[in-house]
């Protein structure tokens, strides 16, 4: 990947963000579940080739994980956490309230500009992500259009581009937006700042283009979106289950050269592979 020319500058070098909102225990059906998840999304992060960022972490309880020397920060909620599942059935869901806490935690920390990645707790990002970016410095952000889906109960990967369906519909972690201080929210309930439209994730696309900044798409597959380890949003807390499991066999990559590039790009997932051979 060949970094174009940056363009015109707010500050020498924009620092990189990674925002985690994490579920609490007591929203989880697996809390030591949604620790490890949380952990081997932490350990893709140690391998960025570039170690220019830093991880906010949204949470009620900080997780008994190994952070692996990074700079992370734990930002503990007051506010009382939702169950797992209400009265009615229905999901337990504080997500976008942490990600507003991290909004401000990023404001805090971030000296002019920055670029910031919403991350799920159990995504894994390329190796070259954060590396990139900071090279590439287009000013406005970018989106993850390539990218991969991978089963964990059967150690299979499935194609995520335009030919298949493109990352950013089905996961969250897809784009990398570049904010300045002036972007980001005042207070927890600011709205009106264009750090909390990011709201949903097939509509970033949107919102950067009516901004004016519209996300350029990374040249290369930049994440793993896994499914089926137990703790899935879609899959344990919206039943829909086979869903996902069923977009993987639909476009199953089988070329051996790909997956062992993939193999060696995310050995965070060895764990899984030795159980599918």
């Amino acid at each position: 990947m060949e970094p174009s020319p940056p363009t015109s500058r707010l500050s020498a070098c924009p620092r990189f963000y990674f925002g985690i909102p994490l579920r609490s225990r007591q929203a989880s059906f697996d809390w030591p579940l949604v620790c490890r998840n949380l952990e081997r999304t932490l350990l893709s992060l140690k391998h960025q080739t570039c170690g220019d960022f830093g991880i906010l972490v949204a949470c009620h309880e900080i997780p008994d994980v190994d952070t692996f020397d990074l700079d992370i920060e734990f930002i503990v909620a007051d506010f009382d956490p939702p169950p797992a599942v209400d009265d009615e059935g229905r999901p337990g869901n504080d997500k976008p309230k942490k990600k507003r806490m991290v909004g401000l935690a990023m404001k805090a920390r971030m000296a002019d500009d920055g670029y910031y990645l919403q991350l799920d707790a159990d995504d894994l990002i390329h190796p070259d992500l954060v590396n990139f970016t900071l090279a590439d410095d287009n000013r406005r952000g970018y989106l993850i259009e390539r990218g991969y889906m991978f089963d964990c109960c059967t150690g299979q990967f499935g194609q995520m581009d335009q030919e298949h369906s493109p990352f950013w519909r089905h996961c969250g972690s897809c784009a990398v937006v570049y904010f300045t201080k002036a972007d980001m929210p005042d207070h927890l309930m600011d709205n009106r700042c264009y750090f909390n439209q990011f709201k949903r994730h097939r509509e970033y696309v949107d919102i950067a283009a009516a901004r004016g900044q519209p996300l350029v798409p990374y040249p290369e597959p930049m994440a793993i979106y896994l499914i089926n380890h137990g703790e899935n949003d879609i899959s344990m807390y919206r039943g829909k289950k086979g869903v996902k499991s069923e977009y993987v066999r639909r476009s199953l990559v089988e070329d051996p050269d790909e997956i062992s590039k993939l193999v060696a790009d995310y050995p965070q997932l060895s764990e899984f592979l030795r159980v599918s051979e």
